[in-house]
């Protein structure tokens, strides 16, 4: 812990040097031109293959995968589960485009959950270039 602590620490002293004016400069030297002043290197996506990443499993042994789960849990309107928590209907409410996606009847903008995504917090590709 100490060690990961003190990791942290010099990591955001580094970010905190390159970023950081000198007194002198303070008023010359902006946070605009201190990310621009920042190398950029093309990225290199070499061994993601998403399938080394398994999700939506059952991990709470319910019977529906973890993204049913999330479904279930984020309807404003529930879904009906059926058998092997195949899910139907229900109304989501959509942060990204900021409306209302429903199932199968009423106003359609997406035919019921299948047409829902489930967002990971940070793409698999990106955990697996970060490894």
């Amino acid at each position: 812990m100490i060690t990961s602590l003190c990791r942290g620490v010099v990591a955001a002293s580094l970010v905190f040097a390159v970023l950081a004016p000198t007194a002198a400069h303070a008023d010359e030297y902006t946070l605009t031109e201190a990310i621009t002043s920042l190398p950029i290197a093309e990225e290199i996506r070499e061994g993601y293959k998403r399938e080394l990443y398994p999700h939506w499993k059952d991990d709470d042994k319910n019977g529906c995968t973890a993204r049913n789960d999330v479904l279930i849990a984020e309807a404003i309107e529930a879904p009906t589960v059926g058998a092997g928590c195949s899910l139907t209907g229900g109304v989501w409410h959509s942060y990204y485009g900021d409306v209302l996606v429903q199932g199968p009847t009423g106003d359609v903008l997406v035919q019921g959950p299948t047409g829902v995504d489930i967002d990971h917090m940070v793409p698999l590709a990106e955990v697996h270039d970060s490894e």
